[in-house]
């Protein structure tokens, strides 16, 4: 080797990658200005979501252009807290049909009676099947005590289809169960 080739100073290295730690401080700054970010946009979603106004209220002692009025529309759109947020519907039979004899001038005539019952859980559904005996005997005690003409009526059968509901609610009310049937409907209902 040559004097020349010793002394000559090393070739410049390639482009420096940038420090690690400067990755670092920059990563952090982006998640901290991304974590702010989210605390104020969540709330405005939210907001929009269930269609509150998150317009600046008034100071106190001020009135706001809608006033008081505005305050009372906000609070009616608002729900409770406490309530839980409703599941799909569940629907399960009342089998079988429910049959009731009535005695008429002519002789005489018989009810047949399908009912389905509609909860929002699966619990309620199997204590509806579980209390079924007690809830059919309670039907069928309501139906044998109606008069014949007045399910001739739309006014008469929604007053039996709302008697209905409330006995067998009654029913599963004095079993403990937590949630009761929603609605009841006739699936089928025959006067001969």
């Amino acid at each position: 080797m040559s004097l020349e080739e010793e002394k000559a100073p090393p070739a410049p290295a390639a482009a420096k990658a940038p420090s690690q730690v400067k990755v670092v401080i920059v990563a952090a700054a982006a998640l901290f200005v991304a974590l702010v970010g989210a605390q104020v946009a969540v709330p405005l979603i939210n907001g929009m979501i269930a269609g509150g106004s998150h317009a600046a209220a008034p100071a106190d002692g001020e009135e706001g252009a809608e006033g008081v009025a505005d305050e009372e529309a906000v609070a009616e759109q608002e729900e409770p807290e406490d309530e839980e947020p409703q599941g799909p519907a569940v629907y399960t039979a009342l089998d079988p049909p429910f049959v009731v004899s009535f005695d008429e001038d002519g002789g005489a005539r018989y009810l047949q009676l399908t009912l389905q019952a509609m909860a929002r859980s699966e619990e309620t559904i199997e204590a509806i099947k579980l209390h079924a005996p007690a809830i059919r005997n309670s039907v069928l005690y309501k139906l044998s005590g109606y008069e014949l003409a007045a399910l001739n009526t739309q006014a008469g059968k929604e007053q039996l289809r709302h008697d209905l509901l409330d006995a067998a609610n009654e029913i599963l009310a004095k079993n403990d169960v937590e949630h009761g049937i929603e609605e009841l409907y006739f699936t089928s209902l025959v006067v001969q």
